[in-house]
């Protein structure tokens, strides 16, 4: 007969139970008191949020069972042994109740860039091309183009549903890629489950809605997750301390093929989506390889192939005109971190600066949290390497640009995964430890301030960032009369750095309504320059003032808070002015009589891609496409050929011919930029 089990371990196996049933009954009540008081607010108690955006009219209910779902899940982490239920239930909870809330709550679907990523697939929907005249992201196609197919194949017409869940969706996929990379991670249970908390808890940074830098990032997650899982170096490098990896996982040569296959895919749909993250990739990639943590050699030189080729032949319309966008802050890293950090600061309400302060504390935390971690690994005998690649590599792109005032927001989005995995293994450094000690106080300290500060950070910009029915019926009016063409004049700080507006623009007939920033009057009496500027644009132009800019001027350039207000009856007053269209949230004006002159007809350019070929050109993209062809064939016969003298001479034998087929790409790039730039 088997020996009874001993009264010790049945009383801690009953407790635990307990104690689990007591947790689950902490999250149910923490997920009910967050959203039952939600399904009380309107239209109207959104209209009273302040400079702290939608946590200035949560319920105090709400944020209590905000905190009750982080002392769930810190609760679960002291238990004896893992609950994968009970961290999976609260987790998943955690995420929808931070991401959701506006898709439950708004009447339109939030964010006005996503909106205007709604006019790419229209475009693209109704011609079946791109055209890289019409604006710079059509250089990167890839997403829109991939979003559009899927919409006509499965049937679907209103995307607005799509642009409300997205985001939520978007965060809920991420945790997946990035549960497989802590596979590759030699640490506790509570180590790793803390990681992926951490990083849900972490993602204020507002990428993740309806476009080509979100759906880039879930590639990216994937990507790396891949790298580290599969394709380590297998062998430990000696020294004092063990590896911070785990053993790679194991695979036959056609799984191993199969996944090669699939680190190339994702980071060609990232060439063809994105202009950063396949940056990201590159630096992510070639750090590895040269600290010896992946064996794939050859995927550096071709992942720096592909995007080379794709910069400098198939984007060619807008580096060509944007030279000094795209290069005039290589090098520069003090004033790309000043143009985005400091830069975003200042001016505003004092009260929204608040917001941009807590943005900077919270990374500022997470990355002290993940350096602290570093050294708690090193004192516990294991040192990180991996790790440190992904947290620390995507800070050289300070050193590219400024990417419009928002690298650091993408530095930090990308040092995320690794910086939460070392700020998990700051509380829980060890490995197999059975006693929990004092790491689960520890994430519930850091876990309550990281959801405070998450409230404040990603909703921060709700006032603006909403986008009110008013708002969508006056664009409505705008498409219904934009044969041929119109122009619609909107309210900007700055006519030259602040050319995006807090409105649903874009929509829809892109090739047909152009957007003009015009200069708001600080005083909204003297409308006299409102005047001369329609006058300027010509016949078919309206002047729209709208409440979210409005808002927007007021919390981040100190405009009147009842600027709109007095603006709009300055503007009713004007007698060379009609109000074509008016409601709460937005006002339409036009002259009352027209300046003379044709109306444009619409004027989209030719389709792409667009590459200007010479017998430079040409010979440099042939020897682009066998370059590809043959690095990409080097890198299979490395994971899928057993090591032998045969491989290895061929392996040398085809690098010493990829090197000419290297040269003359190199130089046929290089001859395009200094001929066409």
């Amino acid at each position: 007969m088997p020996a009874a089990e001993p009264a010790g371990r049945r009383a801690g196996r009953r407790t635990g139970r307990v104690a689990a049933a007591a947790l689950w009954a902490v999250a149910g009540l923490g997920l009910g008191l967050y959203w039952l008081p939600l399904l009380h607010l309107d239209d109207a108690d959104l209209d009273r949020m302040g400079g702290l955006g939608l946590v200035s009219v949560l319920p105090r209910a709400t944020l209590l069972g905000a905190a009750l779902l982080i002392v769930a899940f810190a609760g679960a982490l002291w238990l004896a042994r893992p609950r994968p239920a009970l961290l999976t239930a609260v987790l998943l909870a955690t995420v929808v109740s931070l991401h959701a809330v506006p898709a439950v709550l708004e009447a339109q679907p939030r964010f006005p860039t996503a909106w205007q990523h709604l006019g790419f697939l229209d475009y693209i929907g109704r011609t079946g091309h791109a055209v890289p005249d019409l604006d710079a992201r059509w250089s990167w196609p890839g997403f829109f183009a991939g979003a559009a197919f899927l919409a006509r194949a499965a049937g679907v017409h209103d995307l607005s549903e799509v642009l409300r869940w997205w985001p939520t969706l978007l965060q809920l996929l991420c945790l997946a890629p990035l549960m497989v990379l802590l596979r590759a991670l030699r640490a506790s249970w509570r180590a790793k489950w803390t990681a992926v908390w951490l990083f849900a808890l972490c993602g204020w940074v507002g990428q993740d809605y309806f476009s080509p830098q979100g759906f880039t990032y879930l590639l990216y997650l994937v990507f790396v997750a891949v790298l580290l899982v599969w394709f380590r170096e297998p062998r430990a490098l000696p020294g004092k301390r063990r590896p911070g990896e785990a053993e790679v996982a194991r695979a036959t040569p056609a799984q191993r093929t199969a996944l090669l296959g699939l680190l190339i895919a994702l980071f060609a749909a990232s060439v063809a989506a994105h202009q950063l993250t396949p940056f990201v990739m590159l630096g992510v990639v070639s750090a590895l390889v040269l600290l010896r943590r992946s064996n794939l050699y050859g995927l550096p030189l071709l992942c720096g192939v592909m995007v080379a080729v794709w910069v400098g032949f198939l984007a060619e319309p807008y580096w060509s005109g944007h030279w000094n966008e795209l290069f005039g802050g290589v090098g520069g890293v003090g004033g790309n971190v000043s143009s985005s950090v400091s830069g975003r600061i200042e001016g505003g309400s004092s009260v929204h600066k608040l917001v941009l302060y807590v943005r900077v504390a919270l990374a500022g935390g997470v990355l002290t949290l993940a350096c602290w971690g570093v050294l708690r690994r090193r004192a516990a005998g294991f040192a990180e390497r991996s790790l440190l690649v992904l947290t620390f590599v995507p800070f050289l792109g300070f050193g590219m640009q400024s990417y419009g005032g928002e690298m650091a927001l993408r530095v930090f989005m990308f040092a995320l995964p690794g910086a939460c995995v070392l700020g998990a293994l700051a509380v829980f450094p060890r490995v197999g430890a059975a006693r929990a000690g004092l790491g689960p106080a520890a994430a519930l300290l850091a876990g309550l301030a990281l959801m405070a500060g998450f409230l404040v950070a990603r909703w921060g910009n709700e006032t603006f960032e909403r986008v009110r029915p008013g708002e969508v019926a006056a664009m409505e009016y705008v498409y219904a009369h934009d044969k041929p063409t119109v122009r619609v004049l909107w309210m900007s700080n700055d006519t030259v750095n602040n050319v995006t507006p807090a409105m649903p623009w874009g929509a829809r007939d892109m090739e047909r309504v152009r957007y003009e920033p015009t200069l708001a009057p600080r005083d909204p009496v003297l409308v006299g320059g409102l005047v001369t500027a329609l006058r300027e644009a010509g016949p078919r132009s309206y002047l729209m003032v709208g409440r979210g800019q409005s808002t927007y001027l007021t919390l981040d350039s100190g405009y009147d808070e009842h600027w709109q207000e007095r603006l709009r009856r300055s503007l009713d007053r004007r007698a060379e002015l009609r109000r074509v269209f008016g409601n709460e949230d937005a006002a339409l004006y036009e002259l009352k009589r027209q300046p003379r002159g044709p109306v444009a007809e619409p004027a989209p350019g030719p389709a792409g891609p667009l590459v200007t070929w010479t017998p430079w050109s040409l010979v440099g993209a042939l020897a682009a496409v066998a370059l590809m062809v043959l690095l990409a064939v080097r890198e299979v016969v490395r994971v899928a050929v057993r090591p032998s003298v045969r491989r290895l001479h061929w392996l040398q034998g085809s690098f010493w011919f990829a090197l000419p087929l290297l040269i003359v790409v190199v130089a046929a790039l290089v001859q395009r930029f200094v001929t066409m730039a």
